[in-house]
């Protein structure tokens, strides 16, 4: 039912749907550039793929979790489920998972319509990587959701917050100085990740990205559970 919900919310499901039409796009009207030399590395797949990835998974991932949310507070089907047997911790493990299994679907298909293979990839890393950043934004969303009383004020909230995190490709790109700062956002990590995996040595795990990955999946979740404790999830 909840698959229903969120494929029947056209302002909720378009997000992903975007992402993957905007990379298609991208890689056809992009040069196919592959510099790897002088301490700079840029693919053209790499730029793409990041891209697609942080659309996806900040905007969509995002949306997911605080419009629906919003919209049954909103028409109060919320507080009608929250009086019969179904508490608030049941109905956020049910809505966690839906759109954690769109965003990984679409997260996949991103790998062939970014232009790279499924050979190129280390899709142990890949889908540890996005699934974890998938959560985190699930997380975040949610927050967003607590705190919006309907679907516009969810949006608002909503919209500095996706703003900063899908201009992390651009702003490290343009902004190498800035960019050291970006490297310890998950959708830094994300970037670096696409980045690497067309260099010679590929990706390679370490000590900061997983610091990065654990301490924002532990503060988003912390927030999470204090708003939570805080508003309820109908409040």
């Amino acid at each position: 039912m909840k698959f229903q919900t969120l494929l029947s919310n056209t302002s909720v499901i378009l997000a992903p749907i975007l992402a993957l039409g905007f990379v298609f796009i991208m890689k056809r009207i992009m040069p196919d550039v592959n510099v790897n030399e002088a301490g700079m590395n840029f693919s053209t797949s790499g730029f793409v793929l990041s891209f697609g990835l942080i659309f996806n998974i900040a905007i969509a991932g995002i949306s997911m979790s605080s419009s629906p949310l919003a919209e049954e507070k909103e028409k109060n089907t919320l507080r009608v489920l929250m009086t019969s047997s179904v508490n608030g911790l049941e109905y956020l493990i049910g809505t966690l998972i839906p759109p954690l299994i769109i965003l990984i679907v679409v997260n996949i298909m991103m790998i062939p319509v970014s232009g790279a293979s499924f050979a190129d990839i280390q899709l142990g890393s890949y889908l540890v990587i996005s699934t974890v950043a998938s959560v985190i934004s699930l997380l975040i969303g949610y927050v967003v959701g607590i705190f919006s009383k309907n679907q516009t004020q969810a949006s608002l909230i909503g919209m500095p917050i996706t703003l900063i995190l899908t201009s992390v490709p651009v702003l490290k790109f343009l902004q190498e100085d800035f960019g050291q700062f970006l490297n310890y956002t998950y959708t830094g990590v994300l970037t670096n990740y696409s980045n690497s995996i067309f260099t010679e040595s590929g990706y390679q795990w370490n000590v900061t990205d997983s610091a990065v990955l654990f301490s924002w999946l532990l503060v988003s979740t912390i927030v999470f559970v204090y708003a939570y404790k805080k508003n309820g999830i109908d409040g």
